[in-house]
């Protein structure tokens, strides 16, 4: 029989965020104001499970899309960078011309972490191409992490 130490399985934590952040036009990837984001302890595995998800939506003429990401760093958000944002292999992004919000998530796995080491995960955002005119939005940005 083997005992379950709590490095085995530390808690999942979680962050939310209901801030209307209007007209983005940034095609870097953004924390946003408030950022979302939280810390954790890398289980024994080496591995979590990372959530991200929120409301996206393109109310212009511009049929552009948004994009969020996790991104995570070493300790916190001035540490190493130890996932950089993609949208392709973790991230989620919205449909051109989606007039009212559309909300979605993915989940996703981070391996490779050194047990026991404080990670700190955030979503970040950017536009797919520079819009023309203002008029994408997000709304209810969320994270969470947990062990795997």
């Amino acid at each position: 029989m083997t005992n379950v130490k709590s490095l085995d399985v530390p808690p999942t934590v979680a962050n939310y965020d209901d801030t209307l952040i209007t007209n983005v036009a940034s095609t870097t990837y953004l924390p946003g104001s408030p950022e979302v984001g939280v810390t954790f302890v890398a289980p024994t595995s080496g591995r979590v499970a990372i959530t991200v998800g929120g409301g996206m939506r393109d109310n212009s003429a511009n049929t552009v899309r948004i994009w969020m990401a996790p991104q995570v760093f070493a300790e916190n958000s001035s540490g190493t960078e130890v996932l950089a944002p993609s949208v392709g292999p973790r991230g989620v992004g919205s449909l051109h011309e989606t007039k009212e919000f559309m909300y979605v998530s993915r989940t996703s796995l981070l391996s490779g972490l050194t047990p026991g080491n404080v990670y700190y995960a955030r979503i970040v955002y950017a536009m797919s191409s520079a819009p023309a005119s203002p008029g994408t939005d997000i709304q209810g940005r969320e994270i969470i992490v947990g062990p795997a």
